[in-house]
């Protein structure tokens, strides 16, 4: 069609002109016109320019509502929602909709004060969020824009972590709706909050930190970013942050208990019982908090308070997570009842099957007892978790340990070396790195992290010991004496028992190894190195009564060491 087609002519000489013009050129024929004529403005109607608009439903002229709406921090979703007084068009209510429900989802310690119109017709977005308060991911908003793609990911904030079977469409739709917006606080905290889920700490760190960069005041980001933290053991830094929180806002309970368990983790006990007592002064009635007291009187050795202070919640609740949790605790660490307790984390998994906390308490004290639980190893239970959680840092922790426990050494040091990988490594996964190193002949690897954990940690009884042994296993026999030379005078009766031991092994002198090795049980009797080296040696003189002494208590303090079982038997058998 010709260009001036949608031009309305007058009769005037102008017009006529035209029209015979168009006639021509229509018919194929071409006039020939020196000069283009002149249209006369004056009496001819001006042509329709229909202004450019942006793609998508969310079309508004003033462009820094959607900015502000796609950045999805709570200040950016009240400066949006400010921007539409009187919302007239479908557009307008439909995203008003989203930033109440973004506010009282999302963000519910802001003040939402955002109202959802009335009269919405059916549409993409309120139906994924009315899915996602259902626990429901909604696969059918065809992720034609930036909310169809995150709005079902808020069913992260309205369902159970035992719901998985979205996790790689929502990661997936969530990522692209970072490419389309990379400083969208909104996507990376429901990104932080989907790798948590999936047991990838790191990212969901990097998620969270990034978030909290933009949005430096806001409670959910700020406590998502505190608590990862804290489950990676970056304890200082997770408190730092806590504690600024706190002062924003002043008793809130969720970063009381989290200030708390920091507190715990730290050794700082007087700390967290400040923190745990501001909770209580608010709810006494607090069950949550007053197992955390439990715990924290227990971690304090306090046991007798602790049982006390159990048994009166049991009179309310005998069949709480915690309460189950905290009681197969004391059986095994106060009452010395491994059986007692396994058969108390067996009822906490018969009530919650599904809950990792439950499946680690389990798992953790299978590798504390080397019993089965329910009739799984830890490393089994630990498998549990990680089918699921592929990630789950503290279930690879006691895989690596339960596979170490076993003297399975290459398994051992596989899994601990994943650890080792992540940017806050615990003192424990340290040690245990180098004690696995050792079990697989990586002296030299044992070295180098031994090492640096020495000048990290120089007062470390752990590591003191753990430094020697690797030294030991180096052939350094000379830096080995002079180290228990000058640790004995001012050591602890734990490492002098075993500095006396470990100094049994450098000595041929039958009678200094024999005082030796008596100090050592002298200061801890329950040394299985020195009490199993006293066995060695009188097996090796073929004293087999003496031998079998020392193994029968080596046997009483390892019940599930096969090989230790072994030589026991071997020896009964030399005995008849």
């Amino acid at each position: 069609m010709h260009p001036f087609t949608r031009i309305s002519f007058q009769y005037s000489i102008s017009g006529i002109f035209l029209l015979v013009l168009l006639l021509l050129v229509s018919c194929g024929s071409t006039p020939t016109v020196e000069e283009e004529p002149v249209v006369d403005t004056t009496v001819a109607t001006p042509l329709f320019v229909p202004e450019i608009q942006e793609q998508g439903f969310f079309a508004f002229s003033d462009k820094s509502i959607m900015q502000d709406m796609e950045l999805g921090s709570p200040a950016s979703i009240r400066r949006a929602a400010a921007k539409i007084r009187n919302p007239s068009t479908q557009s307008e209510k439909i995203i008003l909709a989203v930033a109440s429900s973004l506010m009282s989802i999302v963000w519910p310690s802001e003040q939402n004060g955002i109202s959802i119109p009335t009269d919405i017709e059916a549409n993409a977005y309120t139906g994924a969020i009315d899915s996602a308060k259902m626990g429901i991911y909604d696969v059918n908003t065809g992720n034609t824009d930036f909310f169809t793609m995150v709005l079902p990911s808020l069913v992260l904030l309205t369902s159970s972590s035992s719901q998985t079977d979205y996790y790689n469409q929502s990661q997936a739709a969530l990522s692209a709706a970072l490419e389309l917006k990379p400083d969208s606080v909104l996507v990376q905290y429901l990104l932080g909050t989907l790798y948590q889920r999936m047991g990838d700490l790191n990212s969901s760190r990097r998620m969270y930190e990034q978030a909290a960069e933009l949005a430096e005041e806001c409670l959910e980001v700020n406590y998502a970013f505190a608590n990862v933290l804290y489950l990676q053991g970056n304890y200082e830094k997770a408190q730092d942050i806590a504690s600024e929180m706190l002062s924003i806002f002043p008793g809130n309970l969720k970063l009381l208990k989290l200030l708390s368990q920091v507190a715990i983790k730290r050794g700082n006990y007087a700390l967290a019982e400040s923190y745990i007592n501001q909770v209580l002064q608010q709810e006494p009635e607090n069950s949550q908090f007053l197992l955390l007291r439990v715990e924290v009187l227990m971690d304090q050795g306090n046991y007798v308070k602790a049982v006390s202070l159990l048994d009166i919640y049991a009179r309310v609740d005998k069949v709480s997570k915690d309460y189950l949790l905290l009681r197969s605790r004391i059986q095994n660490e106060w009452n010395k009842n491994p059986v007692a307790a396994a058969a108390t984390v067996e009822q906490a998994l018969e009530l919650y099957p599904n809950d990792s906390a439950v499946i680690l308490a389990a798992a953790n004290l299978a590798t504390v007892t080397g019993n089965t639980v329910r009739g799984k190893t830890a490393g089994e239970l630990a498998d549990e978790i990680l089918q699921r959680e592929p990630n789950n840092q503290e279930a690879i922790f006691i895989r690596a340990k339960d596979a170490l426990a076993h003297k399975d050494w290459n398994k051992a040091y596989t899994n601990v070396s994943q650890l080792m990988k992540n940017d806050n490594v615990s003192l424990a996964q340290k040690i245990l790195y180098i004690q696995a190193c050792l079990g697989v002949n990586r002296v030299g690897e044992a070295q180098d992290a031994v090492k640096q954990l020495y000048l990290e940690q120089p007062n470390s009884d752990d590591v003191k010991e753990l430094y020697i042994r690797v030294q030991a296993a180096a052939g350094n026999q000379g830096e080995v004496r002079s180290l228990i030379a000058s640790l004995l005078p001012s050591a602890s009766s734990q490492l002098k028992s075993f500095l006396y031991y470990q100094r049994s092994l450098l000595t041929t002198n039958d009678t200094d190894k024999l005082a030796d090795l008596r100090q050592s049980l002298t200061a801890n009797p329950r040394n299985t190195d020195a009490l199993f080296e006293l066995y060695r040696y009188y097996f090796d003189r073929k004293d087999y009564r003496k031998a079998q002494y020392y193994l029968k208590q080596v046997v009483a303090l390892n019940t599930n060491d096969q090989e230790i079982l072994r030589l026991n038997t071997e020896l009964e058998a030399l005995l008849k």
